[in-house]
């Protein structure tokens, strides 16, 4: 039970970072006059979910640090 929990816990975050991640691309793409095409959303898709789960990971750390 309680790894189905974490199992659902971690594709809620990854699904809702990749949403999160092409919505808050599309508005800077938008924002600085990028011509938008998939190699783009794709990269910058990839860069959100890394710095997510880079800010996760740190968080962690320090929570079993302390």
């Amino acid at each position: 039970m309680n790894k189905k929990k974490t199992l659902i816990k971690e594709l809620t975050w990854f699904i809702s970072s990749i949403i999160g991640g092409i919505l808050l691309c599309m508005f800077l793409y938008i924002l600085i006059d990028v011509n938008i095409n998939l190699i783009v959303m794709v990269v910058g898709v990839i860069v959100v979910l890394l710095a997510v789960y880079v800010v996760r990971l740190t968080l962690w750390v320090f929570k079993e640090s302390m």
